[in-house]
């Protein structure tokens, strides 16, 4: 697993409240490995877009949510090593902090 991947699972970790006795394989589906549904997986590819300062392209494939190593593979092919770079500098703990800012 390389560094994106693990920040990745950090960032969903913290905006989905997913605990951290729950293994989160990088290739395996995320609902069947966490019960992501359909409204979480968009939430975290517009996490991932806010992060990064860029809004969701029209042609966008919601495919790219399905595990992980796509959603990094996504980030490294839209938006190169500068997208890489802002989701490796985010804290994942501000995320939790925010969802429930907005939660309230």
């Amino acid at each position: 697993m390389d560094q994106l991947e693990t920040q990745i699972i950090a960032i969903l970790r913290n905006l989905l409240l997913i605990e951290d006795d729950i293994t989160i394989d990088p290739n395996s589906d995320l609902v069947r490995q966490v019960g992501l549904d359909s409204i979480e997986a968009f939430d975290a590819v517009a996490t991932i877009h806010e992060i990064i300062g860029k809004s969701i392209p029209n042609d966008f494939n919601p495919k790219i949510s399905n595990s992980i190593h796509l959603l990094a593979q996504y980030v490294k092919n839209q938006f190169g090593d500068s997208g890489v770079q802002k989701i490796l500098e985010i804290d994942p703990a501000s995320l939790r902090d925010q969802s429930q800012q907005d939660s309230i």
